[in-house]
C-alpha cells in the first residue's frame, strides 16, 4: 500500500511550531509522505529544520499572522492553491485560525479531504464580543462548506465551538496534545540550579512559564505574589519568557514590594531542570487550547496550581493533581500555593498523581497515534468520495 500523503501547513510559532515539529519526528514516515509548509516569521528556520527529517519535504511563505492584509493574504492564498493542485495529496492538515482559513479557501473544487485544527478558537475569552461575532461567523462558513474535520486539542474548543455554533458534533474529533515524560524524570540539583538563578539555596521556588502577554496574565501573577510573600517571606517567584507585558510585570513587582524576590528570567533553554525546581507551578491563564506547559510540569514533579477554564481542566484533576482556581483572583490563587507550600504531603501526593496522570492519559505516542488514525479516516473518505464521483 502506497504512503498516505499529507500536507501539514500552519504558522511556524509558538505552540503550532512545536506541534509541526511532533508531528515531524513522531509520524510514521513508512506509512505517510508529509510535506510542510511554514508560515510567518521563523517560517525559513522551521522549514530548514523540518526539512533535514530524512523523507520530508518543507518550504516556507511569509503570512502576517497578527493582522489582515489583502494583498499578501491573496497572494498566499493562491500559492497554497497551486500547491494543492500540483501536488496528489491525500490529506490536508491546517493548523491555526488564519492559516486555517485561507487553506481552506485555496482548496475549493480541490475535493481534498481537509482537517483543521484551530488551536484555540480566534474568537475565544478575551477578544471583544464584535470581533468575536465576525471570526465565528468566518469559522462557521469554512466549517459547514470546506471543512472534512475539525481536530481540537481539548474538549473545551469543541464547547466554544458550540457556543458560536460553528459546525456540527460530528465534524469534531479532539486528539490531546501529549509529551515525552522521559524528558523531565532527570534528577534536578535545586541547589545549582537555584544559585543560577541568584535564589537562596533554602529558598521555597514558586514559578510560571509563558509568554507575558493578557492571555497569560502575568501582573495577576505579581498579585499572586505579592500575597504570598507577605505570609512567607522565605518564597521567591519565577516567570520563564517574555513579551509585552515584561516592563509591566517588572514595575508591579517594585510597586508592590517584591521586586528582590521577583524574577523574571526572560527566554529559558532548560526548561525541564527549571520546572523540576519548583516547589509549585502556576499557571494563571485567561484562556487557553490545552496548555503544553501544565503536562510538562506535572511530568516534571511540580504541584500546580492554575485557572479553571477550558483545557486547564482537561489537563488537571482538581484536588488530585492540582488546584484549580477562578481566574483573574490572585487572591485565590495564592490561597492554594500557600495550601501546598504549607502541606508537604499534599504537595507530594500532587506531585506523585500528576506524573502518573501524564503517563496514563498525555503522552506523545499516544497523541500521534490517534492524529494518525485521523489520517487514515480521512483519506479512506477521500478516496471513496473520489471513486463515487468516477
Amino acid at each position: 500500500m502506497s504512503r498516505i500523503r499529507v500536507l501539514e501547513i500552519g504558522k511556524s510559532t509558538a505552540g503550532i511550531g512545536t506541534y509541526l515539529r511532533w508531528l515531524a519526528r513522531g509520524m510514521d514516515l513508512e506509512r505517510f509522505q508529509l510535506t510542510f509548509a511554514c508560515l510567518s516569521e521563523n517560517g525559513m528556520e522551521l522549514a530548514e529544520e523540518l526539512g533535514s527529517i530524512n523523507g520530508i519535504r518543507a518550504l516556507s511563505w511569509p503570512m502576517n499572522r497578527f493582522k489582515v492584509d489583502l494583498f499578501s493574504d491573496f497572494i498566499l492564498t493562491v500559492k497554497i492553491a497551486r500547491l494543492l493542485r500540483a501536488e496528489k495529496f491525500d490529506v490536508v492538515h491546517a493548523h491555526g485560525s488564519k492559516a486555517g482559513f485561507l487553506t481552506r479557501v485555496a482548496a475549493i473544487g480541490s475535493g481534498l479531504p481537509l482537517i483543521y485544527s484551530p488551536h484555540c478558537f480566534s474568537f475565544h475569552a478575551g477578544v471583544k464580543p464584535i470581533t468575536a461575532n465576525i471570526l465565528a461567523a468566518l469559522e462557521r462558513f469554512a466549517a459547514r462548506f470546506l471543512t472534512t474535520r475539525i481536530l481540537t486539542v481539548s474538549d473545551g474548543e469543541q464547547t466554544l465551538a458550540r457556543q458560536y455554533r460553528v459546525g456540527h458534533p460530528k465534524l469534531f474529533v479532539t486528539v490531546h496534545s501529549g509529551i515525552d515524560p522521559a524528558a523531565y524524570t532527570a534528577k534536578v540539583e535545586k541547589k545549582a540550579q537555584k544559585a543560577a538563578l541568584k535564589i537562596d539555596a533554602n529558598a521555597r521556588v514558586v514559578g510560571a512559564v509563558g509568554r507575558l502577554g493578557k492571555q497569560k496574565s502575568p501582573l495577576d501573577f505579581v498579585r499572586m505574589a505579592a500575597m504570598v510573600h507577605a505570609e512567607a517571606v522565605d518564597v521567591h517567584f519565577v516567570w520563564a519568557g517574555s513579551g509585552p507585558l515584561e516592563q509591566a510585570a517588572k514595575d508591579l513587582s517594585k510597586e508592590l514590594g517584591i521586586a528582590d524576590v521577583c524574577h523574571f528570567i526572560g527566554e529559558y533553554k532548560d526548561i525541564p531542570s527549571l520546572l523540576g525546581m519548583l516547589d509549585c507551578f502556576v499557571l494563571p491563564s485567561l484562556w487557553e487550547g490545552f496548555p503544553i506547559v501544565l503536562l510538562e510540569a506535572m511530568a516534571a514533579g511540580a504541584p500546580v496550581v492554575a485557572t479553571d477554564i477550558p483545557g486547564n481542566d482537561e489537563a488537571v484533576a482538581s484536588g488530585k493533581s492540582g488546584w484549580l482556581v477562578p481566574p483573574a483572583s490572585p487572591a485565590a490563587m495564592s490561597a492554594k500555593v500557600l495550601e501546598l507550600l504549607n502541606d508537604p504531603a499534599q504537595a507530594q501526593a500532587f506531585s506523585a498523581n500528576g506524573r502518573e496522570r501524564i503517563h496514563r492519559e498525555f503522552t506523545r505516542a499516544k497523541m500521534i497515534d490517534s492524529v494518525q488514525g485521523v489520517y487514515l479516516a480521512a483519506a479512506k473518505e477521500g478516496r471513496q468520495a473520489m471513486a463515487d464521483k468516477i
